[in-house]
């Protein structure tokens, strides 16, 4: 009989680990569907909030735009002065009249 109840006690054993597994998986389970649940709660009355900041659309078309990365420290600020400006350096030389320095070779690569 001792044969049969070691094996009786290790079939038992078994159920209960798996009941245990079981149980907590569904634990699991409702914990996040509740998490998720609240999630999407806060983002409903977040947007609902935004809907009633945002009301004057005009003014979200007026402002200035703004640059993520400068606010971050990522790159610098651009000033509002230097978009628009051009570099003196690049600007077209109006005495050049040719677009290469040299005249080109005449005789079409033949030396003679």
């Amino acid at each position: 009989m001792t044969e049969a109840s070691a094996r009786r006690k290790e079939a038992m054993q078994r159920i209960q680990t798996g009941m245990t597994g079981l149980f907590g998986i569904a634990l699991l389970v409702g914990l996040a569907s509740v998490v998720v649940d609240t999630v999407r709660r806060d983002d409903v009355t977040e947007a609902d909030a935004s809907l009633a900041t945002n009301a004057a659309p005009e003014d979200a078309i007026n402002a200035v735009p703004s640059e993520p990365l400068a606010e971050l420290g990522v790159a610098p600020a651009a000033d509002e002065d230097a978009q628009g400006s051009v570099v003196a350096d690049l600007k077209p030389d109006p005495n050049l009249k040719k677009p290469m320095d040299r005249a080109p070779a005449s005789g079409g690569g033949k030396s003679p």
